[in-house]
């Protein structure tokens, strides 16, 4: 390891190089250039059973200690090279005064205002929980790093919280866990390996500035269950090989409707879309903890979106879906190490990391407004509103009333 300014004690150097790999993982190359100062994931959660806030909070701590769920803090080990460290401080718990308001009456843009967000840089937590009980349940605010896991880590989380809380069998995690070493105390590692955003390189001081300042356009579209109905029927006539998905449809809509506002200063436009590899790749585990997907890409011209239908638009996103989701491709470009996914880096010469100039990312979140899906039922509560932190992109949701939407993000004036 090379030994820099910013790393300088002799003592904590050998701690370092004994427990690297055991409860310190390095991120990936890829890593190190995409999450230090990037937005987190959001999810504001409606609790309406009975269980104290007291309670919550012990049992959420109880499901973090069992699954070694979230490393909670990004240390420095070398010029620019990061890893993750879990330590029992490491999570920023918030308990907000009740306020005598009834869950109808909740405005979102109130909550996200109060909740506390975690800013992803060396020495910060990249995991916060605010609570906050209101007349007739409480509500749960969760910003957390991508750093430290994906959507789907996000939603064995709330499910295993949920198991806890119900009294219900809580299932085991995964033999494949990110970070499989016991806990440690955040005073065993100096605020040497903490440096101030002033010693990171330059993209990530400008990256964390662009997020904490940047100012975003939304809109939404609802797309009700006939339309998507026509336009799986029509495209079933039009490639009848693979079936299209609600996502695919209505990514294809916006797509034509908005490229020209979401992106005015490229002729070049890839649409990004994660695709789950523990579903995929033979040697990963269902319940993987951390972050395990890799984005299908699938690249226009403007030139080409204008003269192409909705439909040519959809087909040629399921193909690069269909492409990508093939476990000997998986297996070609991921693999499965002691400590976790590693990802071969010469695939990015031909997947370059996310590029905010010329990229809209696509969410499909509607599994997570649907508690059944984790396997709560909606006599539990409901989730109110999940942020993609992206910069460019579609997400995909459903409201309380069951219509399913998307909400367009955007750097630039939506009409």
């Amino acid at each position: 390891m090379k030994k820099t300014g910013i790393i300088n004690d002799e003592e904590k150097i050998k701690y370092l190089e004994e427990n690297y790999g055991k409860n310190i993982l390095p991120l990936s190359a890829v890593e190190n250039d995409c999450y230090p100062g990037k937005i987190p994931s959001e999810v504001l959660i409606f609790y309406k059973k009975g269980t104290s806030l007291a309670k919550l909070e012990e049992l959420f701590f109880k499901t973090v200690e069992q699954y070694n769920l979230f490393s909670t803090r990004l240390i420095m080990i070398d010029h620019n090279k990061f890893a993750l460290q879990y330590c029992t401080d490491g999570i920023e718990v918030n308990i907000l005064p009740p306020v005598n308001i009834s869950f109808e009456d909740i405005h979102i843009d109130d909550v996200k205002k109060m909740m506390v967000h975690v800013k992803t840089l060396p020495g910060e937590p990249l995991l916060a929980v605010t609570g906050m009980p209101i007349k007739d349940g409480i509500l749960g605010a969760i910003s957390c790093s991508h750093a430290i896991g994906d959507g789907i880590a996000l939603m064995l989380f709330l499910y295993a919280w949920n198991c806890s809380i119900e009294g219900n069998p809580v299932a085991l995690p995964s033999a494949q866990r990110l970070f499989k070493g016991n806990p440690i105390r955040s005073e065993q590692i100096d605020k040497v390996f903490t440096p101030p955003l002033s010693e990171l390189s330059e993209e990530i001081q400008e990256r964390f500035k662009i997020g904490d300042n940047i100012e975003t356009y939304t809109a939404r579209e609802y797309f009700s269950d006939e339309y998507l109905s026509e336009m799986k029927y029509m495209l079933k006539s039009y490639n009848a090989e693979h079936a299209i998905s609600n996502n695919q449809i209505m990514a294809a809509f916006l797509l034509k409707k908005y490229h020209h506002q979401m992106l005015p200063n490229t002729d070049r436009i890839v649409f990004r879309n994660p695709i789950n590899l523990r579903n995929i790749h033979p040697d990963i585990d269902s319940m993987y903890i951390g972050n395990a997907y890799f984005n299908s890409i699938a690249e226009f011209t403007k030139d080409e979106i204008n003269k192409m239908s909705v439909i040519q638009i959809a087909s040629r996103l399921n193909e690069s879906i269909i492409e990508m989701r093939n476990a000997n491709f998986m297996k070609k470009i991921v693999y499965l190490s002691e400590y976790g996914i590693e990802l071969n880096a010469e695939m990015f010469n031909h997947y370059p990391p996310f590029d905010t100039d010329r990229d809209i990312v696509s969410s499909n979140l509607t599994h997570l407004n649907d508690l059944e899906s984790l396997f709560m039922g909606s006599n539990v509560g409901s989730i109110l509103y999940i942020d993609a932190s992206v910069q460019t992109g579609f997400t995909m949701l459903k409201e309380k009333s069951g219509r399913i939407f998307a909400q367009i993000t955007s750097r630039y004036p939506l009409k």
